[in-house]
């Protein structure tokens, strides 16, 4: 735990970086000080620090943001602004005018609608929340007061949704510690408290059928940071603050978190030691029955807690992986043997155990599940190579682990490095595809011809139009895929809807599966009609299936359906961007030719006609339907 010395020295050797212009190492190591439980003379002066970092410099995600609020804001943004930065995002910020939440989003007019925000932010509070009922009332009478207070925010729902297609932020409701019935008061459904969680339950559920909303959980946040201290009257009685100014770190934060999951910039990938970190001991001295785990010891049921933690990430979509200096037979007993292990072999997508520095194992890693560095995160009891693995692979994630691992599971889910506003059937067999893909790439090595590997997965692929089902994934896929992305666009669920009821647009998903199961849904095209001419909007897949003819087979439907709809020429852009060089010569690989460069923008067309050649692939489809604009 870093002393206050060792906290304004860490600030001071930041400066002399700025000074120096060495701004990647100035921002690497406001990263790793930056704590967001500090007090907020602490988070001011991180937020000032970063001022003197040009934005430029660093390698960022632009995001606008709309915020209306009923609390003051002036010191939350820049510190808001700070945690966004931190996160790899370079914000933009519109506020509206204190205390104008009607006003502001029920007129069209608005400079919010002009600003074109991708987030709109209704920060509100409990205090916004009124319900009519009296004490004693009956349950019909709780339920119609909660209808009575949500309807009041679906009006700005509405509003919203249609002068805009951002996504829409709303707080719930921060429950007040005072109770005016006491304790009494958990004993009704019609006491303020028992009200406000009812209404926080009913925004909920009213967040899980509404497209576009998403719920920022204030009284989760009020909760952490303690009920007592979250609520400051004197700020609010004199300058109508929302909250303890000390609340902004640990707020802003999560919030920071939220974005960045709503822009798909969250960590995909938990990478775990093994000795002392999923289990106490080293199994290669102490033996299987030597090891901490389970019930009968303090540390033992810390760890099996920790495991059961982990499980529950792989099974919302989080994919597992193994880094352990060991030997590769040792490390895999406890999967195998041991009786209170949550965790099984099965659950890791990519097993890596031997004696080579971790640094390297995990770009060996990386490579094989073909996602990026940056979307990974490293978990390792031991300090040391928690320092090789931050200064030779800074884009991973690499937290501090405390010496107590009772504090595990605490300390990991505090980072929220896997914030996600949306869940499908994909994210629960996520990992489950990423380890058929790792087994792939081992078959791969058995085939000294990659047409007879393609050809031995037996792949077969289903298409169709985007519909009700398909909606959400899409919209998850859009926002998440960053490699195979040629143009970076992203598009809510609400604007990918608007889309398919526009007889002009053909949105189309892609599914595929092989001989080692099936890949879910992973490639979706949005392509655009202007008279005779197909343009491809937007293109994205999955990288666990590129080089695999799956590019040949989406190509070949976009060319079979701009054929069918008359069109004489396809057209790609490609928009480079930090992390879409991947794709920069897939136009020209499909057979595409460049028609004009506009600053870095490319364009490629491709002419259509009777003559036009399909494309060689291994594929078989199968359940193919004809794009029918039908609104989902």
């Amino acid at each position: 735990m870093k002393t206050l010395h060792d906290y304004r020295e860490a600030l001071r050797g930041i400066k002399q970086d700025i000074k120096k212009a060495d701004y990647q190492k100035a921002f690497r190591e406001l990263c790793t000080l930056a704590d967001p439980d500090a007090d907020y003379s602490v988070q001011h002066r991180y937020a000032k620090i970063l001022q003197n970092i040009p934005a430029e410099k660093l390698s960022l995600t632009p995001v606008r943001i709309g915020i209306v609020a009923t609390t003051t804001m002036d010191q939350f943004v820049d510190v808001f602004r700070f945690y966004l930065t931190l996160m790899g995002l370079e914000p933009t910020f519109h506020v509206a005018r204190f205390n104008t939440l009607h006003q502001t989003v029920l007129d069209p007019q608005d400079s919010l609608y002009s600003f074109k925000p991708d987030i709109v932010w209704l920060f509100t509070s409990h205090r916004d929340v009124m319900f009519e009922i009296s004490p004693g009332a009956g349950l019909q009478e709780v339920e119609q007061s909660i209808v009575a207070a949500l309807s009041r925010f679906q009006v700005l729902w509405d509003a919203l949704k249609a002068n805009s297609s951002a996504i829409i932020v709303q707080n719930n409701a921060d429950l007040p510690m005072e109770r005016l019935f006491g304790n009494y008061s958990g004993n009704t459904l019609w006491s303020r408290s028992g009200l406000l969680q009812r209404f926080n339950i009913a925004m909920a559920a009213a967040a899980s059928s509404e497209a576009g909303l998403t719920i920022f959980d204030l009284d989760h946040i009020s909760s952490i940071f303690g009920k007592s201290r979250w609520q400051d009257e004197s700020y609010w009685y004199n300058s109508k603050h929302g909250f303890s100014l000390d609340a902004i770190g640990i707020t802003a934060y999560r919030a920071a978190s939220l974005v960045r999951g709503i822009k798909g910039l969250s960590k995909k990938c938990l990478i775990l030691d093994l000795d002392n970190t999923l289990w106490g001991g080293v199994i290669g001295d102490d033996g299987v029955e030597g090891i901490h785990l389970g019930n009968g010891s303090a540390d033992g049921e810390a760890f099996m807690d920790f495991q059961a933690y982990l499980k529950s990430l792989k099974e919302r979509g989080v994919i597992l992986a193994v880094c352990s200096k060991n030997q590769e037979e040792n490390a895999r007993i406890p999967f195998e043997q041991h009786a209170e292990m949550r965790l099984k072999l099965e659950d890791i997508a990519v097993f890596v155990a031997n004696w080579n520095n971790k640094a390297d194992n995990i770009r060996q890693i990386a490579d094989t599940l073909e996602i990026g560095l940056d979307s990974m995160v490293f978990i390792d009891d031991n300090p040391v190579e928690r320092e090789l693995v931050r200064s030779m692979l800074p884009m991973v994630e690499t937290p501090e682990l405390p010496k107590d691992p009772s504090l595990y599971l605490r300390t990991l889910d505090s980072l929220a490095l896997f914030e996600t506003i949306s869940f499908s059937v994909e994210d629960k067999t996520r990992g489950e595809m990423y380890r058929h893909n790792a087994e792939r790439k081992q078959l791969k090595n058995n085939f000294s011809n990659i047409s007879e590997f393609l050809k031995d997965l037996k792949m077969v692929a289903a298409m169709g139009d985007v519909n009700t089902m398909t909606l959400p994934r899409c919209a998850q896929l859009i926002n998440k895929s960053n490699q195979f992305h040629p143009t970076t666009t992203r598009y809510s669920e609400a604007q990918i809807r608007e889309m398919v009821a526009d007889d002009t647009y053909i949105c189309r998903y892609y599914y595929l599966r092989d001989r080692f199961g099936d890949n879910g849904l992973i490639s979706v095209v949005l392509m655009k009609r202007q008279d005779r001419v197909m343009q491809v909007d937007t293109w994205v897949m999955s990288c666990r299936v590129l080089a695999r003819g799956m590019e040949e087979f989406v190509h070949n439907d976009m060319v079979s359906i701009a054929r069918d709809k008359g069109c004489v020429r396809l057209e790609g852009k490609f928009i480079p961007s930090a992390k879409n060089k991947l794709v920069a010569k897939l136009y020209p690989r499909l057979g595409y030719k460049p028609a004009q460069t506009d600053g870095e923008i490319q364009l490629w067309q491709l002419p259509i006609d009777d003559n036009t050649p399909l494309l060689d692939n291994n594929i078989r489809a199968e359940n193919q339907t004809q794009p029918n604009n039908q609104e989902p």
